[in-house]
This record gives C-alpha cells, sequence and structure tokens, in this order.
C-alpha cells in the first residue's frame, strides 16, 4: 500500500468517524427522546389492555358478581333502604385480580412491544412503518387495586351503582439512553346494577373499599 492509499485510508476512516460520532449524537439529542416516548405510549396501552383482559376473564368466569360484592336492603314495600360492602369479598377479588393483573403483565412480549423505525426518523411520511425497535421490559410493579363506587342517573327515578377497580401499575424497561419508569393506571367497571326508586342515604362499608 502506497503512503497516498494509506492517506485516503486515514482520512475515509477519519470522516466515517465524524459522521458516527455526529449521528450518534444527533439521535441523542432529537430522537431519543422521541423514540422514548414511543416506547412509553406503547408500554401504556398494552399494560392497559392487560389489565382490562384480566378483568375481563375474572367478569365472563362469573368470578366478580355485584350481589357477592355488596348486599342491598328494601324495606317491606320494597323500597331500596341501604347498601352493605362485603368487606371479605372485596379483599378476596383484590387479591385475585392482582395476581391475574400480574400474570397478564409478565406476558408482555418482546415481539409485541416494539417502535418502528418510521415513526421515529420521519413520523410525517414513515409513521407506523420499517423493522421494528423492541422495548425490552425489565420489571412489572403491581402497586395497588382500589375498589370505587359511584352512582349515576339512568332515567326517571333509577340510579345506576357502579363498582369500578382502580389499577396502578409500574413498569420499568430498558431505553437506548438507560432505563425509565413508566407508570400506567387503568379504570375497569366491574360490576353495576340500577337501583329503582330513591338512592339510599346509608351505605355500610362503601366509604372503606380497600
Amino acid at each position: 500500500m502506497t503512503l497516498e492509499q494509506r492517506n485516503r485510508l486515514r482520512r475515509s476512516f477519519a470522516i466515517i468517524l465524524v459522521l458516527t460520532v455526529g449521528l450518534t449524537m444527533l439521535f441523542r439529542l432529537r430522537l431519543a427522546p422521541m423514540a422514548e416516548r414511543l416506547m412509553a405510549t406503547q408500554v401504556d396501552n398494552q399494560a392497559s389492555d392487560a389489565i382490562n383482559a384480566a378483568i375481563d376473564e375474572q367478569i365472563a368466569a362469573g368470578e366478580i358478581d355485584y350481589s357477592r360484592m355488596i348486599t342491598v336492603e328494601k324495606d317491606a314495600q320494597g323500597n331500596v333502604t341501604a347498601l352493605r360492602t362485603n368487606i371479605a369479598e372485596i379483599n378476596r377479588l383484590k387479591t385475585s385480580v392482582l395476581q391475574r393483573v400480574d400474570a397478564r403483565l409478565q406476558n408482555l412480549s418482546m415481539e409485541e412491544l416494539g417502535v418502528p423505525i418510521g415513526s421515529i426518523v420521519l413520523p410525517e411520511l414513515l409513521s407506523g412503518r420499517g423493522p421494528k425497535i423492541p422495548v425490552r421490559v425489565l420489571a412489572v410493579r403491581t402497586s395497588d387495586a382500589v375498589f370505587r363506587s359511584s352512582f349515576t342517573g339512568a332515567g326517571i327515578n333509577q340510579t345506576k351503582h357502579s363498582i369500578t377497580i382502580d389499577v396502578h401499575v409500574v413498569i420499568t424497561i430498558l431505553t437506548w439512553t438507560g432505563t425509565q419508569e413508566i407508570s400506567v393506571d387503568s379504570a375497569v367497571v366491574a360490576a353495576e346494577t340500577v337501583i329503582v326508586g330513591n338512592v339510599p342515604t346509608t351505605y355500610f362499608g362503601m366509604e372503606e373499599l380497600p
């Protein structure tokens, strides 16, 4: 190899090195934050779907039933006078819900979690296209499941009583610049009934839903 060829090779190597460094800096400053936002959005959506599916499974299997959670007390004329919460049943359901949610979230696969490269490089034209950059889930922590009671009007002299499960999950993922914790909150209506007549003014244990 002649001296001129070696110099040409060194110049080429230097140009490639400068371009690599420049592209890396551009990526870190411009593209990485966008990629992380897309990753977080996808993880949030997938986790919410998993939570909803886990609770829907329990509803379909008959594990979540309004009559087992709430006892409706009536007077001699059939008017609803009080609602009484079965705290033991609520606690049982809470444990069961968290177990199912954890199992669902642990199954989030790398094939399902991936950001198309086109959505990062040129989202205006290539959104959703190109090979996917996998999102690696490092840890899943289900913080809590809270049962919430609410009343809404359902027509003339009718009130709908709903029991909603609020699930809070924290998921740690590996991004191009490190790790990121994503908080996911999902609310699913687990059971409801329509009360005909006046809404009872007495709720036993309703304010104590775990």
